[in-house]
């Protein structure tokens, strides 16, 4: 007996699923797109993506981040455990790490940075640990920062975060928890709220 070849079985494979699946029409609110009129140009276009999804998987990297890709809402993270206080990091001073871009207040700074990331990369993503504490995603005042046994935690706001400081241990053991549930990639919930 002859072997298929691969695309050849994914393409066998995807026509089965079609014509056993029941056709679902769009969401409220939205229609196909207009390429698709027609039922046979709407099963091309799903074996399409049948064939394609495998191949497209990434990973994307899950952080707080502004329009412009920048975490702490330009805060240096560096200055956080040089001064224990906010400090606002300049763009002409940047790095990029694990899908964010880092601002420093200094050319020092970011050098810092530069040789150890993850020593200083905010926990969560930079996302608010209180609120990952409690299963959900919130942003961050960046003056709001707590940090505890070399790392850095920043939060909601001053309540947050006094409410995540009055347990540390207990409350970091239930965010990292949290966080690692967040962190897969086929988490739908996670993935909407980021708009990915």
């Amino acid at each position: 007996m002859k072997k298929f070849p691969y695309s050849l079985t994914v393409a066998l494979v995807a026509a089965v699923v079609l014509v056993a699946t029941p056709k679902v029409a769009p969401a409220a609110g939205q229609q196909w797109p207009e390429s698709a009129n027609t039922g046979l140009e709407k099963d091309q276009m799903l074996l399409a993506q049948a064939e394609t999804s495998a191949h497209k998987r990434t990973k994307k990297p899950l952080v707080n981040v502004d329009e412009h890709g920048v975490i702490l809402k330009g805060y240096d993270a560096v200055a956080y455990f040089k001064q224990s206080k906010a400090v606002k990091g300049d763009p002409k001073y940047a790095s990029s790490y694990e899908g964010a871009t880092y601002y420093f207040a200094s050319a020092q700074d970011k050098s810092e940075f530069d040789k150890a990331p993850a020593k200083y990369a905010p926990q969560y993503g930079g996302f608010c640990a209180n609120s990952m504490r409690k299963r959900r995603i919130g942003d961050i005042d960046p003056n709001a920062f707590f940090i505890y046994k070399g790392k850095l935690y920043v939060c909601t706001n001053d309540t947050g975060l006094k409410e995540f400081k009055a347990k540390p241990d207990e409350n970091i053991d239930a965010a990292d928890k949290n966080w690692e549930f967040y962190k897969v990639p086929s988490n739908p919930g996670f993935r909407r709220y980021l708009g990915g």
